[in-house]
């Protein structure tokens, strides 16, 4: 009995197993860098809280999803607001993620698929950016509030709450102030 073997199917067969550790995980195959499919990744939640950018950060519970997959939210606490007429009142829903450029927006029930309590970062009533928007939030052994620090909500480790907020950058009075027209000389 004589058998042979196409070297196609047999290099193909070696490919998947080389790259199927990678299939499911954050990290990178050798060789790719800290790029993947043209998109920067970016880093977890202690160098996003940071980004001064953010107007709204919130702890929010996600009680449940509409028809159109938007999230409806119960505010726990806000950590950061940029509402120049006084009192800020933060949205009831979470559409999702707006695409940059386009009026297409991602619903959150695809974004973020479950129900739960997270550390939010918001613009209105649309999810910050692409990346580390959401991190999840949940109740420690000894009773604190805790957030998952990994990236794009992936959850652990965990952190306490209270040193987290504490890297929130303050707004500073001037960037709630109308830009005036250059004056004439």
């Amino acid at each position: 009995m004589n058998l042979r073997f196409s070297p196609q199917p047999l290099f193909l067969t070696l490919l998947l197993c080389a790259f199927s550790p990678f299939a499911s995980s954050d990290e990178l195959p050798p060789g790719l860098g800290k790029k993947a499919g043209g998109d920067e990744l970016p880093p977890g939640l202690m160098q996003a809280i940071a980004n001064p950018s953010i107007p709204t950060i919130v702890d929010a519970t996600i009680l449940g999803f509409n028809k159109e997959g938007h999230g409806e939210i119960k505010v726990n606490a806000v950590y950061k607001h940029d509402s120049s007429k006084g009192k800020f009142v933060p949205p009831k829903s979470v559409r999702g993620y707006g695409y940059a450029g386009t009026d297409r927006i991602a619903p959150l029930r695809v974004v973020i698929g479950k129900k739960g309590r997270f550390l939010l970062f918001l613009n209105g009533d649309l999810l910050h950016s692409t990346y580390n928007n959401r991190f999840p939030i949940r109740e420690g052994k000894n009773g604190e509030l805790e957030v998952g620090i990994g990236f794009n909500g992936a959850g652990g480790p965990w952190k306490p709450i209270k040193e987290i907020v504490v890297k929130i950058p303050e707004i500073k009075k001037s960037q709630n102030l109308r830009r005036l027209p250059p004056t004439k000389k």
